[in-house]
């Protein structure tokens, strides 16, 4: 079988980082499995097509832009916010439901696919022969919004179970190079009009249902309920709350900016320039995936803060660049389509961080943040939408431009900042772990013999090594906050170091 079980793979040979007499051979193996296999390859095509699909709705130049008006204010708008409310509230309602009320058969899933098909190409056509507003046209624009919202959350919790059911070495390169690809469509889509739009619409999701299709055993393993542990029900609450306020506010943010780029400007941008613009995002967001892989190879650790600063980074870059907008459009377009697509990138690694750090059901993680993504894109269109109509003319929204970059930026800061900041963010980047906890587990049990620590020191440097702190571990061993303390004191007495960050740095030694 090409998809192994879950905790088979999650062993330290699994990938040649086992015990330390392992081969030399074996402890040489590449970091990051880059080769395709039969899984990894439908995960690659299946999510990428996925992915291009939803954003294609999403976007304005995608499948539902009209010549009536600009932004596709006539199929897009209406379409575009019942699909992002409907699906954002189903992925947060079947976050919270049970496996087996939430599990789907192959022809529940395959009916479901047929509907974004049939709403999505529905959707196309409408954009296509759309030429004027009207009421009727609304509803029905509404409508078929609603049903590709469904499919949206089906498909999002769907990928996210097959995602967070690979190991982090089997995952990170096909998900980045997925996370590319997905961008390709959209050349397309700009180059053969309406019947290629229909076309896509039609296809993207029928390849994903293919995707997913050959890795049912894999959806199967990640619904199997996590190890209980003490004490970390509320522990996950706040990190998955975080992580989605977080991401909510950089989705948010790059909509708002998104939306201004179009509503606030009187020269649309060149629909010959379309294709352009998506040829730099592939090109801009592949430049930073190989980057950050490269780096993630020569450390031979996997940093998943890495994503996290790539996508502020755009954020803050697309959106101060939009008072360009009026005399460089094209490159405040281009800027913020890249910091959306690595804004993506970045919520599925934390989602997968989260369910593998915490243990967290991966229905549950990925059904919140992507819900709250869904939900932050129609919130940040809105507030473009409320802008410039106070504003009035062309000539006052134009004018206000500077004040939407500020408060975008200000937006992104707050969450980079406070909401969740790289200390905590730390916690959930596995730079210890070089396939998995077991790994993670027998070093600290290599390390704890070689200094002589007592059983329950070698638990409480177990847990530290995790990134756990004082009141979590208080919760989980059941023993008070100064036997805590009085035990870290000792063991970091016996390791020769000081703080949490050396001891991660001994373990990190130990790796090499």
């Amino acid at each position: 079988m090409v998809l192994q079980d879950k905790e088979e793979r999650r062993t330290p040979d699994a990938s040649g980082e086992g015990a330390q007499d392992a081969p030399a051979a074996n402890r040489a193996a590449p970091f990051l499995a880059t080769t395709l296999d039969s899984a990894r390859a439908r995960l690659l095509f299946g999510f990428a097509a996925f992915s291009a699909w939803v954003n294609l709705l999403v976007c304005f130049e995608g499948f539902l832009r009209d010549t009536v008006i600009y932004g596709g204010g006539v199929v897009h708008d209406p379409f575009f916010i019942a699909a992002m409310v409907v699906g954002g509230i189903a992925l947060i309602v079947l976050s919270q439901a049970s496996p087996r009320i939430a599990s789907e058969s192959e022809a529940r899933s395959l009916a479901l696919c047929v509907l974004g098909c049939v709403a999505g190409g529905g959707g196309a056509v409408l954009s296509a022969v759309a030429t004027s507003a009207s009421p009727g046209l609304a509803v029905a624009s509404a409508t078929l919004g609603a049903a590709c919202g469904i499919f949206i959350a089906h498909g999002t919790l769907r990928w996210g179970l097959i995602i967070t059911s690979f190991d982090i070495r089997e995952m990170v390169f096909v998900l980045c190079a997925a996370l590319c690809l997905q961008w390709v469509p959209f050349i397309a889509d700009t180059a053969f009009g309406a019947p290629g739009k229909i076309a896509l619409a039609v296809l993207l999701p029928l390849i994903s249902w293919w995707g997913q299709r050959g890795l049912r055993e894999a959806i199967g393993a990640a619904e199997q309920p996590q190890a209980a542990t003490g004490g970390s029900s509320a522990d996950l609450t706040r990190i998955v709350a975080r992580v989605g306020s977080a991401l909510f506010c950089f989705a948010f943010a790059v909509e708002f900016v998104w939306a201004s780029n179009v509503l606030m400007t009187d020269t649309p941008l060149e629909q010959t320039l379309f294709w352009l613009v998506y040829v730099f995002v592939l090109g801009a967001s592949t430049a930073v995936m190989i980057f950050i892989l490269r780096l993630m190879e020569r450390w031979g650790a996997y940093r998943m803060e890495l994503f996290y600063r790539a996508a502020f980074a755009f954020g803050v870059a697309g959106s101060a660049a939009l008072p360009l907008a009026l005399n460089h459009l094209f490159f405040s377009y281009a800027v913020i389509y890249v910091a959306y697509a690595l804004i993506c990138a970045t919520m599925w690694m934390l989602a997968w961080s989260v369910v593998f750090m915490r243990h967290g059901p991966a229905r549950r993680v990925v059904g919140i943040v992507f819900g709250l993504q869904s939900l932050a894109l129609p919130c940040g269109f809105a507030a473009a939408k409320l802008m410039r109509a106070l504003l009035g003319g062309t000539v006052a929204a134009a004018g206000a431009l500077p004040y939407v970059s500020f408060a975008a930026i200000i937006v992104l800061v707050a969450a980079y900042a406070f909401l969740l900041p790289e200390r905590t963010l730390l916690l959930l980047s596995p730079r210890l772990l070089k396939l998995s906890h077991e790994s993670l587990d027998e070093r600290c049990r290599e390390v704890a013999a070689r200094y002589g620590l007592t059983e329950r020191e070698t638990e409480i440097f177990t847990l530290l090594a995790r990134g756990r702190d004082v009141g979590y571990i208080e919760k989980e061993l059941f023993i008070s906050r100064n036997t805590v303390n009085t035990h870290r004191k000792n063991l970091y007495r016996k390791l020769g170091i000081h703080t949490q960050q050396e001891l991660l740095s001994l373990i990190e030694d130990s790796l090499s």
